[in-house]
């Protein structure tokens, strides 16, 4: 089984940019934060016109625990239609701004392990249907110190790729990130904004040197289909590769798709009308082969801005350069590698011929199996698992239940997401630099504790001289943790739910004020009002002017765990 494939680090010299006037070809790529059936089924259908290259599912903020038909279906047809579905990941910044993950953590070690479980939820509930890949986001636009944070995002692509071949990856941290972030995923998603800031928007100019398919923009507020064409105009000077433009605004501009007017303008306005593909590519030859890695050259084709890598069949990677580097095959294994060339307009040629190439054996001292594995704490919905450092592993898979999981660097990790009063069987196996494998661990047993009481416990709060406070304890991991105020006291206003009309939304460490009608919520400026966070106690502070009267208010979870309200709480 291939473990880890990559392009190669773009050393070599870059495609010159194209004129400006150049014919991009573009595809459609869009954020459908709606649901895939009832009302909102047919917005999904829209999806099988010729034009749309990638679409985001996103159930929960994340895959959710149980496989939804409708969300099923919806991926099956759009892959049988030729489109990626990408299934949603948050990766919370990896933590450095105070997000936190289901265990309360912020470090981008927690925020990797629970974003790689994250991805194989996706696969084991969706992977049967046909998902083509993932869309990380809350991605950070920074190197990190020693490109800490770069390399963190290049390991979860890697990861992914590793052990899903022909996964698709999107990285969105919606600006401008620096250049490190080149080679990490297939799509930088480097603009998402309103037309206004759009217009005055100017790319680096390393953004121009690379395959348009790199590049995603994301448009919103773009009222008149005058204004559609001026972005879709900009689009194609900004060399992206992947675009798209909506009327819809703020706060979720990803909540519907534009009337089918403006959509059919949309697509139209992608083609460039050259259909001639390029030449095809001589055979790759192999510069260098060990036990788990190739790299590749091939001759460059002069109208190419892009290749595309296949390993058996199956497109793995794509380059700006005429070289890639394939890691972490399986050791003494044979593969036919062949490259598709792609030029400016979108356009692929047929494969070239194939490299048949057998890498090479591995050392006959694999790792010893890691010893010890242990469960240091036990919860509801979480184990943190550890074991015995092995002296030559470079990497640890670990195992729940027989499938693959997670892989780590270093010999323990928190695992999330677990059923309550459950039963687990967990393994764990260690890599070393040659491709070896040790014998699984010892299976270790556990089984997650029993909850007791009710999901939300000792709700409450009190109105200060300055602050608001509102304060209660989940006892279940939730995914979100929400506060519904009703300011006002009247049940007719703002957004419905309980015994509440709710003006004013606090979730996890956000607040929003209630606009128009539904779930429609505007961000409010300032400062976070999560205060604290310890053993599931939530305390969360607002400003007293936000609700300075006595008013009624009502918790509520979602997400990792069945869905759970309070009654309404008076508070004042």
């Amino acid at each position: 089984m291939i473990r880890e494939i990559i392009a190669a680090a773009m050393v070599a010299v870059l495609p010159a940019p194209a004129a400006p006037d150049a014919a991009v070809g573009q595809q459609v790529a869009v954020p459908a934060y709606f649901y895939p059936g009832g009302d909102t089924a047919g917005l999904w259908e829209r999806f099988s016109a010729p034009g749309t290259g990638i679409v985001v599912a996103n159930p929960f903020s994340g895959p959710g625990k149980t496989r939804d038909p409708a969300y099923a279906a919806a991926i099956s047809a759009a892959r049988a239609n030729g489109v990626r579905v990408l299934g949603y990941v948050p990766t919370g910044y990896l933590g450095t701004t105070g997000r936190q993950t289901r265990l309360g953590e912020t470090t981008a070690a927690a925020w990797s392990a629970q974003v790689q479980q994250d991805v194989e939820t996706w696969y084991r509930l969706y992977g049967g249907d046909g998902l083509g890949g993932v869309f990380f986001d809350e991605v950070q636009n920074v190197c990190g110190d020693r490109d800490a944070y770069a390399t963190t995002y290049r390991e979860l692509d890697r990861h992914t790729k590793a052990w899903h071949r022909g996964a698709f990856t999107v990285i969105n941290p919606g600006i401008t990130t620096e250049e490190c972030y080149a080679d990490v995923g297939d799509v930088i998603l480097t603009f998402e904004g309103t037309y206004e800031s759009y217009v005055d928007w100017q790319p680096p100019a390393w953004h121009r040197t690379l395959d348009p398919r790199r590049l995603w923009h994301l448009v919103h507020g773009t009222a008149t289909e005058e204004r559609l064409d001026e972005a879709l105009r900009l689009s194609k000077r900004r060399n992206a590769g992947y675009v798209y433009v909506t009327p819809d605004v703020m706060a979720n501009p990803w909540d519907t798709l534009p009337p089918p007017s403006y959509w059919d303008r949309e697509l139209a306005g992608l083609a460039t009308g050259d259909h001639t593909p390029p030449r095809v590519p001589g055979t790759p030859r192999a510069t260098r082969v060990s036990a788990t890695e190739v790299a590749l050259a091939w001759p460059p084709v002069r109208e190419a801005v892009g290749y595309d890598v296949l390993l058996d069949g199956v497109r793995v990677v794509g380059v700006s350069t005429p070289k890639a580097t394939l890691r972490d095959l399986d050791p003494a294994h044979r593969y036919r590698i062949s490259v598709v060339a792609v030029d400016r307009a979108g356009n692929a040629s047929a494969p070239s011929r194939a490299l048949t190439v057998t890498t090479a054996r591995p050392d006959r001292r694999p790792p010893a199996s890691p010893a010890n594995v242990r469960a240091a704490e036990t919860g509801v919905a979480h184990v943190r698992l550890a074991w015995d450092a092995v002296t030559d592993a470079v990497a640890y898979d670990v195992y729940i239940n027989g499938s693959r999981l997670l892989t780590v660097m270093t010999p323990g990790v928190p695992v999330s997401g677990l059923e309550p009063s459950t039963g687990y069987a967990f393994t764990v196996v260690a890599r070393d630099r040659t491709g070896n494998a040790s014998a699984p661990s010892a299976p270790l047993a556990v089984t997650t504790t029993t909850p007791v009481g009710d999901p939300i416990t000792n709700p409450g709060g009190a109105i200060g001289a300055t602050e608001v406070t509102y304060e209660a304890t989940y006892t279940l991991p939730f995914d979100f943790h929400h506060v519904f105020v009703d300011t006002d006291n009247d049940a007719a206003t703002g957004f419905v739910t309980g015994d509440i009309g709710a003006d004013l939304l606090i979730e996890n460490g956000w607040f929003y004020r209630h606009t128009g009608t539904g779930w429609n919520w505007t961000p409010v400026d300032g400062p976070s009002p999560l205060v604290s966070t310890v053993d599931g106690h939530y305390v969360w502070r607002i400003p007293v002017a936000m609700a300075p009267a006595p008013h009624r208010v009502v918790f509520h979870g979602a997400g990792g765990s069945p869905d759970y309200s309070t009654t309404s709480i008076p508070i004042g």
